[in-house]
């Protein structure tokens, strides 16, 4: 894919460092195992974008512990056909069905989005979070979106005067069952998240007092108990129809909320400085990791080009952090910050530009 016609890899336990000049293809390594894991690319929507220039298709396959066992996993992609997805020798239809939701992590160069980026970045890397670690949230998740869109379809055909409000009641029904079940998961997920975010942010070398939180859309969210978010945001839908009806979407719900990322009273997402926003992406990685780990295996960390953007007492840190917590694979140019990780107990792996 990309850059490479052919390569095959085995991975060690623990950390690894793919170390080698810029183009030399070691981001396409990372985007090989993301994309045999979970079915898309984490640098682009585009399937025709992955295949190597001049080729027909692509095909990864790899072999993965999950479950207590090794399992081989392939997905191919031509231009213009659908993936094709195997699993155990088995063809899979499905994408859901496929993928293995927290089976890793990614941090890129533009991951600084899970902090700075904008609200809908922060929910979907929390979300991504809670895929993985509560049964039944991808589910509820997509029922709400689907919901979501049908109430927006609708509330455009009653600001056009094509049929009448009475017909939002059943969506805003579902939104509210649904939507309440999204809340509570993001809130518990984190309440658990927050103090091991502080922690490794604090480990990181970012300060002390670090938190997150949901920042909901309707503020009375933040006080009710569970078994009540149901029927206050029902109430909300109810009480804004005109308002959306003018606007013809639903403007309150959890596909408006955000996350709160601060430290003390200070709001990183606004007023951190880009270090300091790097640093918090990459607690939030971490407190991520260990969040999943209590009740699965640590997922795999592929970290492309994070080492150069950090100041030598924080890579160290970063380094130490990775080296203790399950299989992690970075990427790095710079041969120096190839020895600092080789000094952690990573093992070095060369990488050249494909002839």
């Amino acid at each position: 894919m990309r850059c490479w016609r052919r390569a095959a890899l085995e991975f060690p336990d623990g950390l690894a460092v793919l170390i080698g000049p810029n183009g030399a293809g070691k981001t396409s390594v990372l985007e090989a195992i993301t994309l045999a894991c979970v079915g898309v690319s984490p640098r682009t929507a585009s399937g025709g974008d992955l295949v190597r220039a001049g080729a027909e298709a692509l095909w990864v396959g790899l072999d993965i512990g999950y479950g207590g066992q090794l399992e081989r996993r392939e997905i191919g992609y031509a231009p213009g056909r659908p993936r094709r997805l195997r699993r155990a020798g088995q063809t899979v239809r499905s994408l859901g069905e496929w993928r293995l939701p927290g089976a890793l992590l990614v941090f890129l160069p533009d991951e600084l989005r899970s902090v700075k980026g904008p609200p809908a970045a922060r929910r979907r890397s929390l979300d991504r979070l809670l895929e993985a670690a509560e049964d039944g949230y991808a589910a509820a998740l997509g029922g709400y979106q689907e919901a979501l869109a049908q109430r927006n379809a609708l509330l455009r055909r009653v600001r056009a005067g094509e049929t009448a409000s009475t017909g939002l009641a059943p969506w805003e029904a579902r939104l509210s069952e649904l939507g309440a079940r999204v809340a509570a998961s993001r809130r518990r997920a984190t309440a658990l998240l927050s103090p091991i975010f502080a922690r490794r942010l604090d480990e990181l070398g970012g300060g002390e007092g670090a938190a997150v939180a949901v920042e909901a859309s309707i503020p009375e969210f933040a006080t009710v108990a569970d078994d009540r978010l149901e029927s206050t945001l029902a109430r909300a839908l109810h009480a804004r129809r005109e308002r959306d009806i003018a606007a013809a979407q639903t403007t309150v719900g959890p596909h408006r909320d955000d996350l709160w990322v601060g430290r003390g009273q200070r709001d990183l997402r606004r007023l951190g400085s880009q270090g300091e926003q790097r640093l918090a992406a990459l607690a939030l990685l971490l407190a991520g990791r260990d969040m999943l780990s209590t009740t699965a295996p640590a997922p795999v960390m592929l970290m492309d080009d994070v080492l150069s953007e950090l100041d030598p007492p924080r890579r160290a840190a970063l380094l130490r952090a990775l080296a203790t917590g399950g299989q992690a694979l970075l990427t790095t140019a710079d041969p120096l910050a190839a020895a600092e990780a080789e000094h952690c107990g990573a093992t070095r792996i060369p990488v050249q530009a494909a002839a």
